[in-house]
């Protein structure tokens, strides 16, 4: 009787044992499933980054380069006026025209956060920053509208620009061309906006630098969040 009571105690331990097994591996594959998910979801994200950085790349350079122009026309515009027409209209056509569009590309983030897969990340110093780079995206993308309704908004300087003789400018929708020779230099109100939009186009420049930097944190954080759990 009590080999028997034995065996059926180690035949019901066996069970619970086999049971609890399989409980645990299903429950590692689950888990391990969802890293699978995160580490995807993760290198998509690192590849809309990296694509992000190259436009950040683009719009820091055009940006920079109308502040510096206009900077230039503050300091120089007289002389040029009387000495270089051709290079006063190429500084002013650009310093009207220049503009870039912010395109905010969150979608694998919101997807990484609203799947829950976010909480699956280790390295919180990584959702950190993800966090603050999407929450600056509005405030990115405002900004780059300013610069898109100063474009529309400039009719006052383009009567200076002659149509003639034409070349296209460098990452812009507009032409360089030379200022014209029978009208007078620009007044000292339009010298003074031409001043702002370049204090602006600066600042915009310094602030999307930021978001550069952020950027190449982020993938090297990505790159360190998916080498864990390989």
């Amino acid at each position: 009787m009590k080999k028997l009571a034995l065996r059926y105690s180690l035949e019901f331990i066996v069970i619970v044992f086999g049971i609890s097994i399989s409980f645990y591996l299903e429950k590692q594959n689950a888990l391990s499933y969802k890293e699978d998910l995160k580490n995807e979801s993760l290198s998509k994200l690192k590849d809309n980054i990296n694509a992000e950085i190259d436009g950040l790349i683009f719009d820091i350079k055009v940006h920079s380069n109308a502040s510096k122009y206009g900077d230039i026309i503050y300091d120089r515009g007289e002389d040029l006026y009387m000495k270089n027409k051709d290079s006063l209209g190429f500084y002013l056509s650009y310093v009207i025209y220049a503009t870039t569009i912010y395109v905010d590309n969150n979608e694998e983030y919101s997807s990484l956060k609203n799947s829950g897969l976010i909480e699956l990340i280790e390295n919180r110093n990584l959702i950190s920053l993800l966090q603050n780079k999407y929450s600056q995206h509005s405030y990115y993308k405002e900004a780059g509208n300013m610069f898109t309704e100063l474009y529309f908004d400039n009719n006052s300087l383009r009567k200076y620009l002659d149509s003639k003789n034409r070349k296209k400018h460098w990452g812009l929708p507009a032409y360089s061309t030379s200022f014209k020779s029978d009208m007078k230099y620009i007044n000292d109100t339009e010298i003074n906006m031409i001043s702002s939009k370049s204090i602006l186009h600066k600042l915009y420049s310094n602030l999307l630098k930021e978001a550069l930097k952020t950027d190449s944190l982020i993938l090297k954080e990505i790159s360190k969040e998916i080498s864990i759990n390989l």
